[in-house]
């Protein structure tokens, strides 16, 4: 499998790393849980000067959610590492940058449930990623809408199970080989970079800890939970002052990345919502990935760098021992 029509295969891997998809073969192997809380006080400020903004480039208020998924966004535009997934013992890097997320049409138990997904360009800015998602959830909350999504299943399920297993067998074939077209891949939503789950928008306090799925590529979840508000008594100046926090549950297939450029790259989140006016601007992306030739050509420079200086250190010692 030397090609997928979704993604670029990574050359760049260290040896350690290209042994631990044959060690780990499975998603619900490889779960790394990781809790944060982070500090929205300046973030909810933003919005609420950002909505007073006459031509901010918004068609509606802008939303704390649509803040926290264009800081997602964000930081796996300028972190691609955790936009990569692993099929068939290899590393493999998206062409595209997503996200999914789950919406209900109404706060009621029976109520329908509808995938939003969403394909962001690295370099979209806050108010083209907020239009976006704004879109996506009108579509999916209008009275008795229906998704391809909703059309497919209740078609396909009408077939005999005999069938229906046998059709599902061959969309998990496409799909580890990398030849699944793109309307199957973006059926189920669970082939993006990132899936979301705000949680806080049911009323649930703590973000629970989420699986990742075997069907799909998806190796990041975040969960968000419920907006709390507390007053700060360890300030600077002394003086007790409100602070606005949440908190967010990651899973991430550990085999993606290593621990610090994982860590690093939650980091860079919390830091674009500690100042969210970068969001306004376009981001400085990291360059593309490299291809295998570039990999190849710069491991023999390496090589035959060392090389040399190991001939230049025998000539040396030898100089050395004659004098």
């Amino acid at each position: 499998m030397a090609r997928r029509n979704d993604a670029a295969r990574v050359a760049d891997i260290t040896s350690l790393k290209k042994i631990f998809p044959y060690i780990m073969k499975k998603r619900s192997e490889s779960l790394v849980y990781l809790d944060i809380t982070i500090d929205l006080t300046r973030a909810l400020q933003f919005v609420k000067e950002f909505n007073k903004t006459p031509d901010n480039g918004c068609d509606h208020q802008l939303r704390v959610f649509e803040l926290i998924v264009a800081a997602l966004m964000r930081t796996i535009a300028v972190r691609p590492q955790m936009n990569r997934f692993i099929s068939k013992g290899k590393y493999w890097q998206r062409n595209e940058l997503s996200c999914n997320f789950i919406v209900k049409e109404s706060y009621d138990d029976d109520a329908p449930e509808h995938g939003v997904l969403l394909y962001v360009k690295p370099e979209m800015r806050l108010h083209e990623i907020a239009n976006k998602i704004n879109k996506g959830i009108v579509e999916v909350t209008q009275p008795a809408a229906e998704t391809n999504v909703d059309s497919l299943i209740d078609a396909v399920m009408k077939l005999p199970h005999w069938l229906l297993s046998a059709c599902v067998g061959v969309l998990k074939w496409l799909d580890s080989i990398g030849k699944a077209p793109k309307a199957l891949r973006d059926l189920d939503g669970l082939h993006t970079s990132i899936f979301i789950a705000n949680m806080g928008s049911i009323g649930m306090g703590p973000s629970p800890k989420h699986h990742l799925y075997e069907w799909g590529t998806t190796s990041l979840f975040a969960a968000l939970g419920k907006l709390k508000r507390k007053r700060n008594y360890h300030t600077p100046s002394g003086v007790p002052e409100f602070q606005d926090t949440m908190e967010v549950s990651f899973t991430i297939d550990e085999r993606i990345c290593d621990g610090y450029y994982s860590m690093k790259s939650i980091r860079t989140f919390q830091e674009i919502l500690y100042t969210p006016e970068i969001l306004l601007e376009g981001p400085q992306l990291p360059p593309p990935l490299k291809t295998a030739r570039q990999v190849r050509q710069e491991k023999k420079t390496v090589r035959k760098k060392k090389k040399q200086e190991l001939k230049l250190a025998r000539k040396a010692a030898r100089r050395k021992s004659a004098a």
